[in-house]
């Protein structure tokens, strides 16, 4: 952008300067044509990086934005992965997973935070509280929308960047959470009791975070619109979670959604920035999951009944939930 930017301004200001000094209209095109012909980088210029694992399926250069986007297929897993090539040091990946629901457990809310609890290869607790403290990132996050989870992180250290990758891959292809209880626990809902006098009450990230959405009028006002516009699919529940439906969701339901939706045929994967191409592919390649075969992930948005609970429809999507350095302490 900034390249573009330059480019702009540099053609208006030779455009004045040719007609203050009298120039004709070809010279003024002639002028303006340099500028425009000006030599491109070497990243953009740069063939796209091929790999036995994937299939080019389109090259395209998107002149707005002076990016060269190279689409492909992951052969064996059925992946699609966008390889943005452009001058900017600024390197950013992101992987979405598309998870549309069917009630308002706020399953794919509380997914998104347990799956950056620790994974099979970055055993620590909590590595997304590491990367935020001892990483070079520029960005790391995490959204869930109304039909998608969406995980991105950035840094302009190409070492560094890698390693972010690397944590946030296996982070949702094998998460801890998968395989020990507590993880939902902790960041979804459970029982606690502060006195043996008290009554049991709820707690959790996510269930606490919910209820002060639901403490919110706009919040509400935005989400019975929502369900009025959309009754009958997945916009008329709350993918963030409705805190009266947050306490009935189950390790197993927490499990199977992630069996069901986190897998890289039903994923949508994007690199951009001055990193090499070849490298994006040969580090996804990597990977265990994508040697898995694709699985049926897709389809309609799945359709529910009409009279469901008036407040169940969400509509945080516009806000996604963003975790931010301080989601929890």
């Amino acid at each position: 952008m900034i390249g573009i930017a330059l480019v702009s301004s540099i053609s208006y200001a030779a455009g004045r300067a040719a007609l203050r000094g009298g120039a004709t209209h070809a010279g003024r095109t002639r002028m303006i044509q340099s500028v425009a012909s000006a030599p491109v980088s070497s990243v953009l210029a740069a063939e796209p990086a091929t790999h036995p694992g994937f299939e080019l399926v389109k090259v395209e250069m998107v002149d707005e934005y002076t990016i060269k986007c190279a689409t492909y297929r992951h052969i064996k897993s059925g992946a699609e992965l966008i390889s943005a090539q452009a001058d900017d040091d600024n390197k950013v990946f992101g992987i979405v997973f598309r998870t549309p629901v069917t009630d308002s457990t706020g399953v794919p809310h509380i997914l998104e935070h347990s799956v950056l609890c620790g994974s099979d290869k970055y055993t620590s607790k909590e590595p997304f509280a590491e990367l935020l403290k001892g990483s070079l990132q520029t960005f790391l996050n995490a959204f869930t929308y109304p039909d998608r989870t969406c995980y991105p992180v950035a840094s302009q250290n190409t070492k560094d960047f890698y390693n972010l990758v690397n944590v946030y891959l296996d982070a949702v292809l094998h998460p801890r959470a998968k395989r020990d209880s507590t993880v939902l626990e902790q960041e979804g809902w459970h029982y606690e009791l502060e006195d043996l006098k008290d009554p049991l009450t709820y707690k959790g990230v996510v269930f606490n975070e919910m209820k002060g959405v639901y403490s919110s009028p706009d919040s509400l006002l935005y989400r019975a619109a929502q369900q009025a516009t959309f009754p009958d699919n997945t916009y008329a529940v709350d993918s963030g979670g409705d805190p009266n439906a947050i306490t009935t969701l189950s390790f197993k339901q927490f499990t199977d959604f992630h069996d069901a939706y986190y897998h890289p045929a039903n994923s949508r994967i994007f690199f951009y920035g001055d990193d090499d191409p070849a490298v994006r592919l040969a580090l996804l390649r990597r990977d265990p999951a994508a040697q898995a075969h694709p699985v049926a992930c897709g389809g309609a948005l799945p359709r529910r009944t009409r009279g469901g609970r008036g407040g169940d429809a969400h509509g945080d999507g516009q806000l996604a939930h963003a975790r931010g350095a301080a989601r929890r302490r």
